[in-house]
């Protein structure tokens, strides 16, 4: 073989290997790779003690990503449990054990939506704030009727009280009694809230995040909530005991907020799969270099997860594009970056 032929054949070789390493791109940056190498009593402590350590270090580098330096030293006086319930995992590799020593490879994996919820939840971000609306219904006793209007509808009285609920990236306000003339709009038509009323309340108000939060006092004093999410008709309910510790309404809006969000977590949860798909494409490229400029252009794209190569050969690769949203916002981004489809039985074509 030539010299010039065995040098484009390493060439390509590199080219190929380049290629592939994109299968594994896919934009997280909620991850962070710690090399652990610890020494203890023994290696079970050592190990104990690396992921410790490797989840503080993890967090902290995510975080640095999101934030300022000093909102970091900061968030470093949090406690080795407090760290820890923002980390969804921890993978390992190249795990070493043996003696006192522990190495190892660790990918700390950090839930950001927690994340950016308590960054945003003590000014350490700017994010954008989430309305919601609540709709306060009581019932005081047992067989006594329904309140919402009522000036005796203690409960909603004690929302009003608390003003704007900021909580993590929600802004939760009470309704207010200026939509008391809503046809329709009492305790009643509020608590069994149909798809008229519930539409003509998110126009007025201005958001269509809008929760009823029925509080029914049961026979032994305890008090029982029901947090009803109208938008997509699911709901939670929770008890506060009748202890005498503390102020019952106090106690039972601050568990009402945070059944909200995990609600409206929960509920974008939902949505992000279901706003999820895969394409199968076939790309035809003049040269290796046109192919992996392309590729790192589409994996670029906003409303792209990842691209994983099927095969290619012969001036043609097969792969597919792991999006978000919708078809016809991939459509349009790739038109934006010179690329046209042509769509076939059960793959497209790009140009």
């Amino acid at each position: 073989m030539k010299k010039s032929e065995l040098k484009m054949k390493k060439l390509l070789i590199i080219a190929v290997c380049f290629l592939f390493c994109f299968n594994s791109w896919a934009k997280s940056d909620f991850s962070a790779q710690i090399e652990a190498d610890v020494d203890a009593q023994n290696s079970v402590e050592a190990k104990e003690q690396a992921m410790t350590e490797a989840q503080r270090k993890g967090f902290l580098e995510v975080a640095s990503r999101m934030t300022e330096a000093e909102n970091v030293e900061k968030l470093n006086e949090l406690t080795d449990d407090e760290i820890a319930h923002f980390v969804r995992s921890v993978s390992v590799a190249n795990e070493k054990a043996g003696g006192t020593k522990y190495k190892a490879l660790l990918t700390v994996d950090i839930n950001n939506e927690l994340l950016k919820e308590y960054l945003a939840e003590n000014e350490m971000i700017e994010a954008d704030t989430s309305e919601l609306a609540v709709v306060p219904v009581y019932r005081p006793e047992q067989h006594s009727e329904i309140l919402l209007w009522e000036r005796a509808n203690d409960w909603r009285n004690s929302w009003l009280s608390k003003g704007l609920i900021k909580f993590g990236l929600m802004q939760v306000r009470t309704v207010a009694s200026q939509f008391e003339d809503v046809e329709g709009f009492d305790a009643q038509g509020a608590l069994y809230m149909g798809s008229g009323l519930y539409n003509n309340l998110s126009s007025l108000v201005g958001t269509d995040r809008i929760y009823v939060v029925y509080a029914e006092v049961l026979p032994n004093d305890d008090l029982k909530v029901t947090v009803k999410n109208e938008k997509n008709k699911t709901e939670d309910s929770f008890t506060v005991l009748a202890d005498g510790s503390e102020n019952l309404f106090d106690k039972a809006i601050e568990k009402s907020v945070m059944f909200i969000s995990n609600m409206e977590r929960e509920s974008q949860k939902e949505s992000t799969v279901a706003a999820k798909g895969v394409i199968n494409a076939v790309y035809t490229y003049e040269t290796m270099k046109d192919w992996i400029e392309k590729n790192k252009a589409i994996v670029e794209l906003s409303n792209v997860d990842s691209i994983d190569t099927k095969s290619m050969g012969a001036g043609k690769v097969n792969f597919d594009i792991h999006y978000s949203g919708s078809i016809d916002e991939l459509w349009s981004a790739l038109q934006e970056l010179g690329i046209s489809h042509e769509s076939m039985n059960n793959y497209v074509i790009l140009r």
